[in-house]
């Protein structure tokens, strides 16, 4: 990927996809991110706007896709593993609203 600008909004998150989605015998990832931005809807942008290429959840990406804007460049075998962790504030069982909320979080990730 010489001479295409590598963007990051957490660090390592090409290299981490590079590793995980291609086979032992590929060639290690020597590119440096060029352009690091805060946050995964600002690699979006930044992508689509034609800055470069990045690793992004296919999530904030898929109303996007069919614009041609951002481009999927692969489809990996079997889709990286992305671990979430549902934390909340000690105490705020309490709250109907964060039950309410962790409930349907619980229940929309049996599905992904």
């Amino acid at each position: 990927m010489t001479g295409i600008t590598g963007i990051t909004g957490i660090t390592g998150t090409v290299r981490r996809y590079w590793c995980t989605a291609s086979s032992p015998d590929t060639s290690p990832l020597t590119a440096r991110a060029a352009v690091t931005v805060p946050n995964l809807y600002a690699v979006l942008s930044a992508v689509s706007a034609g800055a470069g290429y990045s690793a992004l959840p296919r999530s904030p990406c898929q109303e996007y896709l069919g614009s041609g804007r951002p481009t999927l460049l692969h489809e990996p075998a079997e889709p990286p593993l992305n671990t979430l962790f549902l934390v909340q504030l000690p105490g705020s069982d309490a709250n109907p609203d964060v039950a309410r909320v962790r409930e349907r979080l619980r229940a929309a990730a049996r599905a992904w």
